[in-house]
């Protein structure tokens, strides 16, 4: 099966890896608050040499920034850093919406109106939920950043590596009617 690698690009980057069907592994990429705007971009890219060279992913994805009137121009730079080092590296980095992956990954497109709650809760329930499932199939998550990253990687793997998804659960768990 093909190795894919998932980035949650943030000031905290999530980046998950391993073969599609296996159980990933994940770390977390710091980019630093108190750095420079130009320094947090150096470590982006040195962060993409790094991990492309160990790894050498036969897939590789991430999350595009969220557009619109509030884009944040910072995660706008580190996906232009993260692609354009990829690229030089010759891979051909696929990016994902964060609502398609977590519809995917959850089972359903959860947001502030569908919870019933402000975007702020919204996105703190929204993450514990990730965290859950991500502890649900035994994988390793340490933070947030890594759950999303997790979730990427198992949606590139069915979407790009044609693997199974890790299953929603419910219908077929001991127990259920």
């Amino acid at each position: 099966m093909p190795n894919v690698m998932a980035w949650d690009l943030a000031g905290r980057c999530g980046i998950a890896f391993g073969r599609a069907g296996e159980i990933p592994r994940a770390t977390t990429v710091d980019l630093g608050r108190a750095l420079s705007e130009a320094e947090r971009f150096a470590k982006i890219i040195r962060a993409t040499q790094h991990m492309l060279d160990r790894f050498r992913p036969d897939v590789l994805v991430y999350e595009a920034p969220v557009g619109g009137p509030r884009t944040s121009h910072f995660l706008v730079g580190v996906a232009s850093c993260f692609v354009g080092q990829a690229t030089i590296l010759g891979y051909q980095p696929r990016s994902v919406a964060i609502a398609t992956v977590r519809k995917h990954f959850l089972g359903q497109h959860l947001t502030a109106t569908s919870l019933g709650t402000t975007k702020a809760k919204a996105r703190e329930q929204i993450k514990a939920r990730l965290i859950a499932r991500c502890g649900a199939l035994n994988w390793p998550v340490r933070n947030d950043d890594e759950a999303d990253a997790f979730a990427i990687w198992d949606y590139a793997c069915v979407t790009y590596a044609g693997a199974q998804s890790a299953p929603l659960g419910g219908l077929f768990d001991r127990g259920a009617a």
